[in-house]
C-alpha cells in the first residue's frame, strides 16, 4: 500500500465517511451491480470498516460466506467488533498475496482499494486466481484528477489536490482499468459511473470527511504552506453558508468475469 497511514484515527474517520448518505448510496449501487444470490461465496478485498460485507452477508445468507480482508489491523478490529453474522470472517491480508485458495469464490469485490496498491496488476491477477470459473468481479475506483471542487482560489485548490494525489499509487487508475482487467485474464462485462454531488458542506456529505482527510495528509507533506492549507479547508464552510458550495466526483464501476472452463475438442 502507498501513501495513507492506516491508524486508529484514520479508521474512525473512514467509519464516519462510510456512514454518510453519499457512501451509503454508493454501497447500494455496488450491491445492485453485484447481483448476489443466496449461498454465494464472496471476497471483499480491502473491506475497510466492513459495511459492504455486512450488507452482502444479509443477501448470501448462512448457506453462503463473506470474507473480508484488509491491510489495516485497526479496521479489521472494527469489523470484528461489529460482526453480526457467523458466516462473515475477517482477516488481515495483502491484495497482492491473498491467502485464499484458487477458484474458491463466486464473487470478488474491490471498492476504492486498487488505486492504493502499487503492484495493482498483481492484485488483479490474485483476484482472478481466487475466482471460480464463471465467477464475477466488481472493481470501483476514483480518478483523482477528475474531481470538480469549487474554490475562489483555483490555483490553491490545484496545488492541494496535486499534493493529495500522492496519497495513492495510481490516482488516475480508471483510465487504464479496462485493459488491466483484460490483461489479468478477465472478460470485461461493462463499466458505469456513480456520481457524487454535494451542494452543501455538512456531516452528511462525503466531501466534508474527504476534506479533513486531505488536510491531514497534505499537512504532513509540507509542500503546501500551513496558511494556504488552512485557508483551503476554511473556505468550504463559508461557501456553503453563502449557497455557493460545489463538489462532484465520479466512482467508476468496472464489471468483469472469469471465463468458464471450456473443454477442448480433440
Amino acid at each position: 500500500m502507498s501513501g495513507m497511514e492506516y491508524t486508529k484515527e484514520n479508521a474512525k474517520r473512514l467509519e464516519r465517511i462510510y456512514l454518510t448518505g453519499d457512501v451509503k448510496a454508493q454501497r447500494a449501487e455496488t450491491i445492485r451491480r453485484l447481483d448476489l444470490s443466496a449461498g454465494e461465496r464472496v471476497l471483499d478485498i480491502g473491506c475497510g470498516p466492513g459495511y459492504l460485507c455486512e450488507s452482502m452477508a444479509q443477501i448470501v445468507g448462512r448457506d453462503g460466506a463473506v470474507v473480508g480482508v484488509d491491510v489495516s489491523t485497526d479496521l479489521i478490529a472494527v469489523c470484528n467488533r461489529r460482526k453480526a453474522s457467523d458466516w462473515i470472517s475477517y482477516s488481515i491480508g495483502d491484495a497482492t498475496r491473498l491467502s485464499e485458495a484458487d477458484a474458491s469464490f463466486d464473487v470478488v469485490v474491490c471498492t476504492q482499494v486498487a488505486e492504493y496498491v502499487p503492484d495493482v496488476d498483481r492484485a488483479l491477477i490474485e483476484a482472478f486466481r481466487v475466482l471460480k470459473p464463471g465467477g464475477r468481479a466488481i472493481f470501483v475506483a476514483t480518478d483523482w484528477d477528475a474531481v470538480v471542487w469549487h474554490s475562489e482560489d483555483p490555483e490553491r485548490m490545484a496545488s492541494v489536490m496535486k499534493s493529495w494525489e500522492a496519497h495513492c499509487a495510481h490516482p488516475r487508475l480508471p483510465r487504464s482499468m479496462a485493459c488491466r482487467l483484460v490483461d489479468a485474464g478477465f472478460h470485461l462485462d461493462g463499466a458505469s459511473v456513480f456520481p457524487i454531488l454535494n451542494l452543501q458542506y455538512d456531516d452528511e456529505s462525503y466531501s466534508k470527511g474527504l476534506a479533513q482527510g486531505i488536510q491531514n495528509f497534505v499537512g504532513r507533506r509540507n509542500d503546501v504552506s500551513a496558511d494556504d492549507l488552512n485557508a483551503w479547508h476554511g473556505e468550504f464552510a463559508r461557501l456553503s453558508e453563502a449557497g455557493r458550495y460545489f463538489f462532484s466526483t465520479n466512482r467508476y464501476i468496472f464489471r468483469a468475469s472469469k471465463p468458464a472452463v471450456h473443454t477442448q475438442l480433440k
